[in-house]
């Protein structure tokens, strides 16, 4: 018994050490993110990372977060957020998702499922919808 123990008390320790003394967690986009609720509408809740925008010239890129209210399903597998890695092109008014990955749970946690990603699908955004929001946080107009 002492013997256990003494394993369990050294193997804390050792992972406190390798850690940086964080409990070791599923890495996500979530952990670095800097979420800003923007909006919410009757079956999502979404958010900015103004953290992690990346302006070169009028092209912005920018993460979102779509909360889901009630599990939607995508591809055939169930799940309640989604993180958008979006392009913007600020001077055209448009934008496109680069990366969009599906979540088992919320706030872009659990268990990742789909990914989809797409370029050359610059489209303009219509007004009054929350990539439009998105856009202006983006591109600071």
């Amino acid at each position: 018994m002492q013997r256990l123990l003494m394993l369990v008390v050294l193997s804390s320790g050792w992972l406190t050490a390798c850690t940086g003394g964080e409990t070791p967690s599923s890495s996500s986009p979530v952990s670095s993110a800097e979420w800003t609720k923007i909006g919410e509408t009757e079956t999502y809740t979404y958010y900015a990372d103004h953290g992690g925008i990346r302006k070169a010239d009028e092209t912005v890129t920018m993460s979102d977060l779509f909360d889901y209210k009630v599990v939607q399903t995508e591809g055939g597998i169930p799940a309640l957020s989604k993180i958008t890695v979006r392009e913007y092109d600020c001077q055209n008014r448009k934008s496109q998702p680069v990366k969009t990955t599906w979540y088992a749970d919320h706030m872009g946690s659990g268990a990742a499922g789909r990914s989809s990603g797409a370029k050359g699908q610059l489209a303009t955004s219509a007004s009054g919808t929350a990539t439009a929001a998105l856009m202006t946080i983006a591109c600071g107009r």
